[in-house]
């Protein structure tokens, strides 16, 4: 009798574990902005910066998630200003438009051709055009948006508990690929009340480089 109800134990026990495992929360499906790649090119002055990512359309920073589109954005820096800009990649052709503060050309598109290790890019300034080559920054060896996140849940899971209830995380998640000599991850948790938990991921070993707190 004794060891039947061993038996049952061990068997309702496994069944808890299972059960357990099947209802845990995927993390992952509240990221409300993630960043997935960086395209750069830079020779005598002239930069260009490409950011392919998904965000929630309209953004807001209240730990709820929104609606994603897909998004892409262009900077361009000249050593000398041209009067006006136009620019064709992925694609689409499009006018930029000039940023004051920033001193820089931008453009957003709801969508763009533009995938794999490189980008070619064609600005068409005052009659004059030239094309230019825009290479990934991230290669085999950079970690996933996904993946960055996981690193940031093993750091500190506490963080995800206490903002999970009934198997619902009461928050949204930010994660932007950045790059300096070397692809990083900001990794943004933001809860009901805006408060921002925010971590610096090393984008290849998932090392957390640095965390601070805080509000919007």
């Amino acid at each position: 009798m004794k060891k039947i109800f061993c038996i049952t134990a061990v068997l309702f026990t496994m069944l808890a574990f299972l059960c357990g495992c099947q209802k845990s929360v995927d993390y992952c499906s509240y990221i409300s902005e993630k960043r997935t790649d960086i395209y750069l090119y830079s020779n005598d002055g002239l930069e260009i910066k490409i950011y392919l990512s998904e965000k929630e359309n309209p953004y807001n920073a209240d730990g709820i998630k929104g609606e994603m589109t897909t998004l892409t954005e262009i900077f361009v820096k000249f050593p000398k200003n041209p009067e006006e800009v136009n620019i064709s990649v992925g694609g689409t052709e499009n006018e930029m438009s000039y940023r004051a503060v920033e001193n820089e050309y931008y453009l957003s598109l709801s969508s763009c051709g533009i995938s794999g290790e490189s980008a070619t890019v064609t600005l068409s300034c005052d009659g004059e055009s030239n094309s230019y080559t825009a290479m990934n920054v991230k290669d085999d060896g950079v970690m996933t948006c996904e993946n960055a996140v996981k690193c940031v849940m093993e750091h500190n899971p506490d963080l995800f508990t206490s903002l999970t209830e009934n198997r619902i995380f009461k928050g949204e998640i930010y994660v932007r690929l950045l790059y300096d000599e070397g692809c990083y991850y900001y990794v943004g948790v933001c809860d009901r009340d805006k408060n921002i938990d925010a971590y610096l991921v090393d984008g290849v070993r998932g090392k957390i480089i640095a965390n601070k707190k805080t509000s919007t």
